[in-house]
């Protein structure tokens, strides 16, 4: 199963074709990437124990399934699908360390793509180093998005993050966060009661 940090490969191949797309030039579904310049980006080091991660993150990525469920006209529709369909590496030399990523999408994400249905990520995104905060951003970034604030209940985002940790936990967690205010593109506040978060799109505030 993929982990929360190999999707920055995900969302580096997605803003290269975004950036191709606005540009003018024709995207494909299969995108090259530069080892380096993907380091670099995810705001990573560039040793060699680095690279040599990314292959076992394209493993998982590769490996990974989603399954969803749409109900229409009483019909139940079961579908299966992965992010990557296939994933090669091309390294310095034939045998050093990993010089370009290969990566073909899968369907749903390319038409995603293709549909302006991805949404960016800030680059101080990458500088969260908890997978948590990671996750609340994403979920703040498709719920919240360009409007001026959205509220959820604690329960419920704690739901969505799939957090294993106890609900106590996350509440702390969610405090520490308002407090450090370091969350990418939006901030946020608790309830006085505790059972309720609010996000505010920081471009916005006055």
């Amino acid at each position: 199963m993929a982990t929360i940090y190999d999707k920055d490969i995900l969302i580096f191949a997605i803003s290269q074709l975004i950036a191709a797309r606005n540009a003018g030039e024709q995207v494909k579904q299969e995108v090259s990437l530069s080892a380096r310049s993907f380091l670099v980006f995810a705001n990573r080091h560039t040793g060699g124990s680095d690279y040599s991660q990314l292959e076992a993150a394209l493993d998982r990525l590769t490996g990974t399934r989603l399954r969803t469920t749409i109900v229409t006209g009483g019909e139940r529709q079961e579908s299966w699908f992965g992010l990557v369909e296939s994933a090669s590496v091309v390294r310095v030399g034939g045998f050093g360390r990993i010089r370009e990523l290969r990566i073909k999408l899968s369907d749903w994400l390319f038409n995603a793509i293709n549909s302006q249905e991805v949404l960016t990520m800030h680059p101080d995104y990458f500088r969260l180093r908890k997978p948590m905060e990671r996750r609340i951003y994403e979920i703040a970034r498709k719920h919240c998005g360009r409007q001026r604030e959205w509220k959820v209940g604690v329960a419920l985002l704690y739901k969505k993050t799939g957090s294993r940790s106890p609900l106590k936990q996350f509440r702390y967690l969610l405090k520490e966060l308002a407090e450090q205010n370091h969350l990418p593109d939006y901030s946020l506040s608790l309830s006085h009661d505790g059972d309720s978060v609010q996000f505010h799109n920081r471009s916005m505030r006055t």
